[in-house]
C-alpha cells in the first residue's frame, strides 16, 4: 500500500519534539464516574492559525465539556467516541470530493469535482461547513457557539441554507446529512429523550444496589456480576449500555473483538487479582495517586485523551491539511468502534468493580487499604475499602480507558510509521483536587513512545482502583487489534480501493 505521507523523512518527523504546557488541575472530584484531568497535555487548545481539522476538533472537546456541565455523570465514553467518530467521518467525507482518488464512506466517489475545483479553500470550507452540520446535530443547544465559529473562520452560517449545488457548501452538506441518516439509526439512541437513554428493558443488574457508605454483603446476588451504587442517596445506572448492540463504522464482526471470559470470583486468578488490587491500594505513592487523577478526564471522555496526542503529531511533523484530515478520520473511526466493542464487552460479561468483589471478599476481616483524603493507609474492615478514584457506573472487563487508548496509540503507530512519541509535562505541586497539598512537589511526566503513554493511562486505573490488572491487558490488546484493522480499512477509503464504496 503506498504511503499516506511520502514527504515525511525520518529526521523531519522526530527532530521536533516539544514539550507540554504545564498541568493544573481546576475541577473538583464528585460523582462515581471519572473525573477531570489535570489539564491538557499538549496544547490548551487549538489555535486559530492552526488548520481547520484541529480548530473543528478542539470544538469537538470543547462541545463535550459544555454538553455536561451541571451533570453528575461526565460524557460517557461511547457517545465521546461516537462524536468524535461522526463529526471526523463527516469531514473525511465532505474533504474526499476534493481529492482525486479517496473515497467517502456514504457516497463513494458520487461527490467528486473537478480538479480545478481541488482548492485548499474549497476543502477548507467543505471540511468547516461538514463538521458545524455534524456538530449542531450533535450539540443543537450549542449551534450558535458553531455558527460563531463559522464566521470567526470567515464563512457565514446562512449559506448552508440556500447553497448552490456543486459548491463546498452544498458538498458538505450532502456528505454530512447521508452519514447523519445512517448515524441516527445506529442504536444508540441519539434522538431519545433525554440523548442516548437506556432503552426500556435494555439491561437489568443481577445485583441490588449498594449503598457505598453502608456494604451489605448479604444483598449480593452473584459478586462476579456488576453492583449499582448508590451514593448519597442516589443509585447510578449502567450508563449507555445499548452501545454494546449499536452500529460500528467500520468493522463487521463485533464479536471477532471480544476477550475471552475474565477469572470466576474464588479462582486462584481472581484472588490473585484481589490481593494485587489491594497491595497497590495500601501502598499508593505520590506519583501513582498524580497519573491517576490526571488521566481521569472528568469534563470530556477517555475518548478524548488521544486527541491530545494527535493534535501534538500534527505540529511536530508539520502537517498538511490533507494529512490531518486523514489522521484525525483514522484515529477516530478507532475510537468510536473500540466504544462499541468495549461496551459489548461490558456488557456481554457484565463483570463486577474492585469496590463490590474486595468488600465482598474481605468483609469482617482487618486489612490495610487507602482511608479516604487525606488519611493516608489505615487498618479497616474490608467491607470500608475504598479506591483513591472514584468507581464508573458500568462494568468493570474491559478498561475503555486502556481500550480507547490504545487503539489510537496503534492508530498514530501506524500513520507516523514509529511508536515514538516525546511528550513531557509536569504536574504542579499542590495541584490535585483530591488531596490538600499533593503533590507536596512537582512532578515530571514523560512518555517516550504512544505505547508508553497509553500503558500509563491503563495503569493509571489500576493505581486508581477502579480495574483489575486483566480489565487492562485484554482492553490494551482489543484497542491494537481493532485499530489495525481499521487503519486497513482507513486505507482503502483514502486510496480509492475500498470494495464496499462506489467510485
Amino acid at each position: 500500500m503506498k504511503s499516506l505521507r511520502p514527504q515525511a523523512t525520518p529526521l523531519r518527523r522526530w527532530a521536533v519534539f516539544g514539550s507540554l504546557t504545564a498541568l493544573t488541575l481546576a475541577t473538583a472530584v464528585t460523582g462515581p464516574a471519572s473525573a477531570a484531568p489535570f489539564g491538557t497535555t499538549q496544547q490548551a487548545s487549538a489555535r486559530s492559525g492552526d488548520n481547520v481539522v484541529l480548530q473543528w476538533n478542539q470544538q469537538i472537546l470543547d462541545a463535550l465539556k459544555v454538553n455536561n456541565q451541571g451533570s453528575e455523570h461526565p460524557t460517557p465514553p461511547p457517545v465521546g467516541g461516537r462524536t468524535l467518530a461522526i463529526v471526523h467521518t463527516a469531514i473525511y467525507d465532505a474533504w474526499a470530493a476534493y481529492d482525486r482518488r479517496a473515497l467517502g464512506t456514504q457516497l463513494g466517489g458520487d461527490l467528486r469535482r473537478p480538479a480545478a475545483e481541488r482548492t485548499k479553500g474549497n476543502k477548507r470550507k467543505a471540511i468547516s461547513f461538514a463538521a458545524h452540520r455534524a456538530l449542531s446535530d450533535l450539540f443543537p443547544q450549542q449551534k450558535a457557539t458553531f455558527d460563531a465559529k463559522l464566521e470567526e473562520l470567515g464563512y457565514d452560517p446562512a449559506e448552508a441554507d440556500s447553497a448552490e449545488a456543486g459548491t463546498p457548501v452544498a458538498v458538505a452538506l450532502k456528505a454530512t446529512d447521508a452519514l447523519l441518516a445512517v448515524r441516527h439509526e445506529d442504536g444508540s439512541n441519539q434522538l431519545g429523550t433525554p440523548p442516548y437513554a437506556t432503552p426500556e428493558g435494555f439491561y437489568k443488574p443481577v445485583n441490588p444496589p449498594q449503598d457505598v457508605a453502608h456494604f451489605d454483603k448479604s444483598k449480593i446476588v452473584d459478586v462476579n456480576h456488576w453492583v449499582p451504587l448508590t451514593v448519597n442517596g442516589k443509585t447510578h445506572p449502567f450508563i449507555t449500555p445499548q452501545f454494546a448492540a449499536a452500529k460500528p463504522f467500520l468493522i463487521n464482526d463485533v464479536d471477532r473483538y471480544l476477550p475471552p471470559p475474565p477469572p470466576k470470583y474464588g479462582s486462584a486468578a481472581s484472588k490473585r487479582a484481589i490481593a494485587q488490587q489491594e497491595e497497590r491500594n495500601a501502598n499508593l505513592t505520590e506519583r501513582q495517586k498524580v497519573i491517576a487523577e490526571h488521566w481521569q478526564y472528568r469534563d470530556t471522555t477517555s475518548s478524548s485523551i488521544p486527541q491530545e496526542w494527535a493534535a501534538f503529531v500534527s505540529k511536530r511533523d508539520h502537517h498538511r491539511l490533507d494529512d490531518d484530515v486523514k489522521l484525525f478520520f483514522a484515529l477516530n473511526i478507532a475510537e468510536g468502534d473500540e466504544a462499541v466493542v468495549d461496551w459489548k464487552t461490558k456488557v456481554h460479561y457484565d463483570y463486577g468493580r474492585p469496590i463490590s468483589m474486595i468488600r465482598y471478599a474481605e468483609a469482617g476481616k482487618k486489612i490495610r487499604g487507602y482511608a479516604g483524603p487525606g488519611k493516608g493507609t489505615q487498618v479497616i474492615d474490608g467491607s470500608q475499602w475504598q479506591p483513591y478514584l472514584k468507581t464508573p457506573a458500568f462494568a468493570a472487563y474491559g478498561s475503555g480507558h486502556t481500550g480507547f487508548t490504545a487503539a489510537g496509540a496503534e492508530v498514530l503507530k501506524q500513520f507516523t510509521g514509529s511508536d515514538a512519541y516525546g511528550g513531557t509535562g509536569t504536574v504542579k505541586a499542590g495541584s490535585s483536587a483530591i488531596e490538600a497539598g499533593m503533590p507536596s512537589k512537582d512532578i515530571a511526566l514523560k512518555w517516550n513512545t504512544f505505547t508508553d503513554a497509553a500503558q500509563e493511562v491503563g495503569y493509571s486505573r489500576l493505581w486508581g482502583g477502579v480495574h483489575w490488572e486483566f480489565d487492562h491487558t485484554e482492553a490494551d490488546a482489543q484497542g491494537r487489534k481493532l485499530a489495525r484493522d481499521v487503519w486497513a480499512e482507513a486505507k482503502q477509503y483514502f486510496d480509492g480501493t475500498h470494495p464496499d464504496a462506489r467510485s
